[in-house]
């Protein structure tokens, strides 16, 4: 495992969605690079995926 986390499927059910991501389900949004489900909107809004930060804060070698 490389602590990667996981991208939420853009069909995944709203209210798991934010179970998952520690917010309201009305915060949750789609990711503009993956499509899956972030935390789009609200005040700790992020507008990409924990999946996409992971990404680019870790290029591949």
């Amino acid at each position: 495992m490389d602590g990667r986390p996981q991208r939420i499927d853009p069909s995944t059910d709203r209210t798991a969605a934010a179970r998952l991501l520690g917010c309201h389900p009305d915060e949750v949004g789609y990711c503009p690079r993956c499509s899956g489900l972030t935390r789009r909107y609200g005040r700790s809004a992020e507008i990409l995926c924990p999946a996409c930060q992971w990404d680019a804060a870790h290029p591949p070698s």
